[in-house]
């Protein structure tokens, strides 16, 4: 209650009926607090539309807050409840129910995609262990050349990768659909190098650009800045923290790669050439994707196009 008195602390099932009879005790008229942890969604969806709000709690910034060395069930409910009730609580942001079934869509196709790659490099791996290094591609002409080389295990894996091709084509066509009618993701394809499935990307796993106050913040909240150690009056800056979303990210660095062969004469193709001639191509590529990110920023914010010369 409003003084911090717990009224009612009891296991019940994680599940509908589970959700029914917690209500039926506590009313509907009740503020909710839970971890984003595995599987957050199904219970963010079975309590948005009962409960007058639902509030994802950031794990390790809750948990830096509580400071518990031992946690338990009740001592988290109880503190989550008590810094719900302060309004302490840290959130971690949870998307509209159109946004979560559209950001699904693309990280299932994701993992689908990585799962392909997985067996493609199982085949060249199998191929060289025999001592064979022609180049291929899976065109009709080259499959049927795999399969005349009567491998096993390169059969088995061409299986694999035929078997994912359909689910990959399909959802693919239903990304671009998606894309081409999201205002964001038109708007991100201005980018030379962003397609379709990296603009939706980008947009959904932003969502509202508002949630954030400057570019900054929004590279913090990717994980794309760097590390920061200070001793004394000395800052010590180290690899990026990776500490935020793993998917936008990614998306970020890919996006990065794609646009420094695509545009030559951008002012992010020519700050990735100055990096890499001091540092590895992976340092400068993440600080380009960094920097994209910040362009990212403003453009969503002012509705602009991108603009190559900065």
């Amino acid at each position: 209650e409003e003084s911090g008195a717990v009224l009612v602390q009891e296991n019940f099932p994680n599940d509908s009926g589970g959700y029914d009879s917690l209500l039926a005790v506590t009313g509907e008229e009740v503020k909710v607090a839970f971890e984003a942890t595995y599987a957050w969604e199904y219970v963010f969806e079975e309590l948005e539309d009962r409960v007058e709000e639902v509030k994802l709690a950031h794990p390790k910034r809750t948990e830096a807050i509580t400071k518990e060395r031992i946690k338990t069930d009740v001592r988290a409910s109880e503190a989550l409840a008590q810094l719900l009730r302060m309004g302490w609580l840290p959130e971690a942001w949870a998307p509209p129910k159109k946004t979560r079934k559209v950001r699904e869509k693309l990280r299932r196709r994701a993992y689908l995609v990585w799962k392909r790659t997985g067996f493609k490099n199982k085949i060249k791996a199998d191929l060289a262990k025999r001592g064979i290094r022609r180049k291929f591609s899976y065109s009709e002409d080259d499959k049927k050349w795999l399969r005349s080389l009567e491998m096993d295990s390169v059969n088995d894996y061409l299986n694999m990768v035929e078997s994912l091709n359909d689910p990959i084509e399909r959802v693919t066509r239903e990304v671009e659909k998606e894309a081409r009618a999201t205002k964001e993701a038109k708007l991100l394809m201005t980018i030379p190098g962003v397609g379709f499935v990296r603009s939706l990307t980008i947009a959904v796993e932003i969502g509202d650009i508002g949630r954030f106050s400057s570019s900054k913040e929004l590279c913090s909240y990717t994980g794309i800045v760097p590390s920061t150690k200070d001793s004394g009056s000395k800052s010590i800056h180290g690899s990026i923290t990776k500490e935020g979303n793993k998917y936008l990210r990614y998306a970020m660095v890919e996006s990065a790669w794609s646009h420094t062969k695509f545009a030559e004469n951008s002012y992010l193709t020519k700050y990735f050439h100055k990096l890499a001639a001091k540092k590895e191509d992976q340092t400068a590529i993440v600080a380009t994707g960094r920097k994209m990110l910040k362009a990212v920023y403003w453009m969503l914010k002012r509705e602009q196009k991108f603009r190559p010369q900065g």
